[in-house]
C-alpha cells in the first residue's frame, strides 16, 4: 500500500471549506488570509447559523484529522527501508470507518451550506418574509 496523502493535501482541504464558509459570512479580507486566521474570524462569529455551520465544520475536521492520522501511522511504517504497508482485516474495518465518517461529516456540512445558500439567495431577491 503506497500512501499519497500529504499534510498540504490536508491543508487544502480545509482551506476550501474555511474560504467558501468565510466568503458567505462576508469575513474582511478571506481571500488573503491563511486557514488559522479564518477559522478563528468564523468561530467569533455569535449567531445561530454560523455556531451550527462551526459545529459540522469541526466535526469534519476531527474525522478528517483521524482519516489522516491513520494514514500517517501507515506512511511511518512504510518509510522504513524495504518496507511496503499491507492493512490487515480490522485495519480495513477501521478504515471504511474512518472514510464513512470523513464522507458523512463533509456531507452533512455541504447540506447545510447549501441551505444557507439558497436561504441568503431567497432572501436577496425576494424579501425577507420567505
Amino acid at each position: 500500500m503506497k500512501i499519497f496523502i500529504s499534510e498540504t493535501d490536508r491543508q487544502n482541504a480545509k482551506r476550501v471549506a474555511l474560504r467558501n464558509l468565510a466568503r458567505f459570512f462576508d469575513i474582511p479580507n478571506w481571500e488573503h488570509k491563511e486557514n488559522d486566521e479564518l477559522f478563528n474570524d468564523l468561530s467569533s462569529l455569535n449567531t445561530e447559523t454560523s455556531k451550527s455551520v462551526m459545529m459540522l465544520l469541526n466535526v469534519y475536521f476531527t474525522a478528517y484529522d483521524d482519516w489522516f492520522e491513520f494514514y500517517e501511522e501507515k506512511r511511518r511504517i512504510e518509510q522504513q527501508p524495504g518496507s511496503e504497508y499491507e492493512l490487515n482485516d480490522r485495519e480495513k474495518e477501521v478504515l471504511v470507518n474512518l472514510i464513512n465518517r470523513r464522507e458523512d461529516s463533509l456531507k452533512a456540512l455541504q447540506e447545510r451550506f447549501d441551505e444557507l445558500q439558497i436561504q441568503k439567495y431567497n432572501r436577496g431577491k425576494f424579501g425577507g418574509d420567505i
